[in-house]
């Protein structure tokens, strides 16, 4: 799943992060790339299928830290520290929200889906969507099963729609959802496999 960013990277900040990284503009670009790069690798390594993003998300607050003034030393041992974080954040916001993706994922099935691979993508999938498309088709299938009847009402009420509309709407990216896992599942398996042979 996708981690919320609750600082974007700036240009003060990307630039004391180059400076941190070498006086020399060229050899500080490069060792930027080249940080980036092992860092996608690790992400890799561990199975996350987006790994570039979670790089970017690493460097991204490494650079907010140096814009607070912290001194860090080395760079790539802080970078894994960061990595380790934002790692066990996705594990929390994976478990949290487990239940509520099986639910989903079981509306097209008739009994839920425990499929690493299925879940992997589907959890990719909300990722790509907008922050308010997937709050509310995650809040639409979670909750306790014998209020949620209830609890969707309370849901429409808030948005302001009438309770078909809401329906008619989480379908729409039910539907968006289905065909975005079924095109990731490869990519997934693929990572996956990949990880194992290392």
């Amino acid at each position: 799943m996708e981690i919320k960013r609750s600082w974007e990277l700036q240009q003060p900040g990307f630039e004391r992060l180059l400076q941190r990284l070498s006086s020399n503009r060229e050899l500080a670009a490069r060792e930027y790339e080249r940080l980036r790069f092992r860092l996608t690798k690790l992400f890799q390594w561990k199975g996350r299928i987006d790994a570039e993003d979670l790089a970017d998300r690493t460097l991204d607050r490494l650079a907010r830290r140096l814009e607070d003034g912290e001194q860090i030393d080395p760079v790539y041992g802080y970078c894994c520290g960061i990595a380790r974080m934002l790692l066990l954040e996705a594990h929390r916001e994976r478990e949290r929200q487990s239940d509520a993706m099986e639910e989903l994922v079981s509306t097209q099935n008739s009994s839920p889906v425990r499929d690493p691979v299925t879940l992997e993508a589907l959890l990719h999938c909300l990722g790509k969507l907008p922050e308010e498309t997937r709050t509310l088709v995650l809040d639409y299938y979670q909750g306790d099963k014998q209020l949620l009847i209830e609890q969707r009402k309370g849901l429409a009420e808030r948005r302001g729609i009438p309770l078909n509309a809401l329906r008619l709407r989480v379908n729409r990216i039910r539907l968006q959802l289905e065909r975005c896992v079924s095109q990731t599942q490869p990519d997934v398996n693929r990572t996956r496999s990949s990880s194992k042979g290392k």
